[in-house]
Formats: structure tokens, C-alpha cells, sequence
């Protein structure tokens, strides 16, 4: 690891808070234009006659696109710096948004699934990188917190506004484009308000070879990827288990949208309290195990019980993402953390792949959520224990 490096942050204060907020609208558009295509799909499937495989694969294209492009992106981050990384990436990402409008086929729609993705994954990395440079590991949780609520909020939008949106244009390729517009006008402002901060000097390839021998970025990466796999195995089968229980489907619909709302303040306020108790592995070993004990009793309580389990569920995901986030601050030098954020978000992408996918074989298999419930219980037991192969970064006020 690169040398120690000052606590403060490397931009006037005012200039951080711009960067900062700026940081807030592009998750929120990034997030909001990679769930917006959710809602729109039954209308875009009756349109171009897809089947259910390339209706997945619209979903999943620019997780597994996103995942890849997450690497260079962080390599990107480090040696040119956010301002550059994130106007490159976000015109990358719009522009793919943009082409899904576009009249076509399902060529079309998935080459811009595609597209949409790689830009993504270039800007994922960039915004740890901000908090390590206009923050500082001292206020990071604060900032965490602060970007942190535009992703969920973009994804709450992109979720439940945009299929609204679409009724009142009559269309669902015009609601899209609102959409990419939005975010070209918030890439347009990024590139144009964010601060000029010279990147770091690069790090040697000795350098690159000493990060990915670290523990701890195995550990992390890890940690993500267990989180995102339960976490959209929820989103996509949280409603279609609670109708096999005998709820409505309002009601488990109701549920879901609950578990995802309960995230907005969870994602605000876990990286904050960390940085106030001084502490971080406590808001990740807490949630996992939160999250274990939960899916390992659901099965076993009444319906009436549903709701604070939907809660627990939502506050208990929410921080660990949050929390993920934040760490490559204190474990990696500002040098590196690009690179770091990248490998551990190329890792978490796979896992939000992965696990939903290979829980939905195994529904398909055995006829019953029961089962998969247990295994995403098992990896979050283990996800807790993992946690103290974790240096404690909060309490010592140090990296590691």
C-alpha cells in the first residue's frame, strides 16, 4: 500500500460540498436509469415478442456488463482522476439509456443493455475515490451516507415512477428518454461544477500486484457480493414467495416496496453512526446476522410477522451496502482506492447475478422457496463470520 496520506480532505470545503451533491445526482441517475427499464418490461415484451430469456437478459446485461467495466473503471479513477472517469462513464452510460428509446429490435435493446452497463461500471469506483479525496477517511461515513441515499433513491424512482411516467407519454420508449435525458443534464453539470483535482501520481505494477495480495480486498469483495446476492434475490422474489405463503399480491407487493424504502434511511444513517461510534465491523457482522436469523425464521413465523421482518430486511441490506462502500476509504490509500472500489464491485455484480439466478434453478428444481431461503441464510452466517478477517478501521482512526 501506497504511503499514509493526510486526513484532510484535498479541496476547500465549499468545493467538497459541490462535488458532493454532484456525486448525489449521478447515483441517483445511474441507479434511476438501471431500474427504470423494470417496470416498463411487460409493455416492452408484448411489443417486441420477447421471451422470458431476453426479457432476463435485459435485466441482467448490464449487471454482467457493469461488473466487467468496474475494473477499469477503478484503473481509470486512479490515473486520471474522478472528473474525467465520471464524465467518460456517464456519457457512456447515457448514451445507452438514450439508444434503449430508440425504435428497434431486441438487438437494439440489448446491445444498449450492454452499453448502458459498461458506462455504469466506469463510474461505480469514482465515488469512494471522492470521498477519499474531498473528504478524508475522518468524515467519509458522512459523506458515504450523503451519496449513498441518491442510489437508493434513483432506484426507488426508476422502480415506481417511471411506469407512471410512461402511462401519462403514452409510451414507454418516451419515458425512457426522459430519463436519459435527466442524465445527460446531470453529466453536463458534473463535468462542468465538479472540482478540477489533479489525480495522484500513478502506482508501479509492483504496486497493483501488492493490492490484490491483500486479505481484506478479498474479504470486502466477498462481503458485497453475499449482499447484493440476497439482497436483488429479494427484490425479484420477495412478492412471488409471500403469494406462495397465501398474502395477496398487493399486499406482498406492498411488503417489497416497504423493504426497499426502509433502505433510504439505512444507507443514510449506518456509515454515519459508524464514523460517530468509531467503529465499522459491528454494521457489517450485525447485519448479516440480522439478515441470517431472519431468513432462517420466516418460513417458520405467521404471516402477521411479515412486517417487521420486511424491515429488518430492508435496514439490514441497506447498511451493509453502505458500509461496503466506505471501507475502501479506510483500507486503501487514495491511490488505490479506485482500483480497490473496482475488483470489489466487479465482485459484488457477479454475486447480484449469480445468487438470484442460481436461486431461481433451485425454486425451479425443487418447487419451493424453503430451501434457498436456508442457503442465502447459510452465506450471510457466513458473510458475519468473514467480518473479522476485517482490520477494525473505526476504532483505531486508521487504515490498515
Amino acid at each position: 500500500m501506497g504511503p499514509s496520506q493526510p486526513d484532510e480532505p484535498s479541496t476547500p470545503a465549499r468545493d467538497a460540498r459541490r462535488d458532493l451533491a454532484l456525486a448525489w445526482a449521478v447515483g441517483f441517475t445511474m441507479w434511476g436509469l438501471l431500474l427504470s427499464i423494470d417496470p416498463l418490461l411487460p409493455a416492452i415484451q408484448a411489443e417486441l415478442a420477447l421471451t422470458f430469456t431476453l426479457r432476463s437478459l435485459v435485466l441482467a446485461l448490464p449487471f454482467l456488463s457493469m461488473a466487467i467495466a468496474a475494473i477499469p473503471g477503478g484503473f481509470l479513477a486512479d490515473r486520471s482522476g474522478i472528473r474525467r472517469s465520471v464524465t467518460l462513464g456517464g456519457a457512456i452510460a447515457t448514451g445507452g439509456a438514450a439508444l434503449r428509446a430508440v425504435p428497434g429490435g431486441t438487438v437494439l435493446l440489448l446491445t444498449a443493455a450492454v452499453v448502458f452497463g459498461v458506462g455504469l461500471g466506469l463510474v461505480i469506483p469514482n465515488l469512494p475515490k471522492l470521498v477519499s479525496t474531498r473528504y478524508g477517511r475522518d468524515r467519509g461515513g458522512f459523506a458515504t451516507g450523503v451519496y449513498s441515499t441518491g442510489l437508493i433513491t434513483g432506484s426507488v424512482a426508476g422502480v415506481y415512477a417511471t411506469k407512471p411516467l410512461a402511462d401519462a407519454l403514452g409510451s414507454w420508449r418516451w419515458a425512457l428518454l426522459v430519463w436519459a435525458v435527466l442524465g445527460t443534464s446531470v453529466m453536463a453539470a458534473w463535468a462542468l461544477l465538479v472540482s478540477p483535482v489533479d489525480p495522484r501520481p500513478r502506482l508501479s505494477e509492483t504496486g497493483f500486484r501488492s493490492l490484490v495480495r491483500r486479505r481484506e480486498l478479498w474479504v470486502l469483495a466477498f462481503l458485497f457480493a453475499a449482499g447484493n446476492a440476497s439482497y436483488f434475490f429479494l427484490v425479484g422474489n420477495y412478492p412471488p414467495y409471500l403469494t406462495s405463503r397465501g398474502l395477496g399480491l398487493d399486499a406482498a407487493l406492498g411488503q417489497l416496496a416497504l423493504l426497499i424504502a426502509v433502505g433510504v434511511p439505512a444507507i443514510f444513517l449506518a456509515p454515519i453512526m459508524s464514523d460517530r461510534l468509531r467503529a465499522r465491523r459491528p454494521f457489517l457482522w450485525g447485519p448479516h446476522a440480522l439478515i441470517a436469523a431472519l431468513l432462517f425464521l420466516i418460513g417458520r413465523l405467521p404471516l402477521a410477522a411479515i412486517l417487521p421482518v420486511s424491515i429488518g430486511l430492508g435496514l439490514a441490506e441497506m447498511a451493509i451496502f453502505a458500509l461496503v462502500l466506505l471501507l475502501p476509504v479506510d483500507l486503501f490509500s487514495p491511490e488505490e482506492v479506485g482500483r480497490g472500489s473496482g475488483i470489489v464491485v466487479s465482485f459484488a455484480y457477479v454475486g447480484a447475478l449469480v445468487g438470484p439466478l442460481a436461486a431461481g434453478i433451485a425454486v425451479d428444481l425443487s418447487g419451493s422457496f424453503e430451501g434457498v431461503l436456508e442457503a442465502f441464510a447459510l452465506l450471510s452466517v457466513l458473510a458475519a463470520l468473514a467480518t473479522f478477517a476485517l482490520p477494525e478501521t473505526g476504532a483505531r482512526g486508521g487504515r490498515a
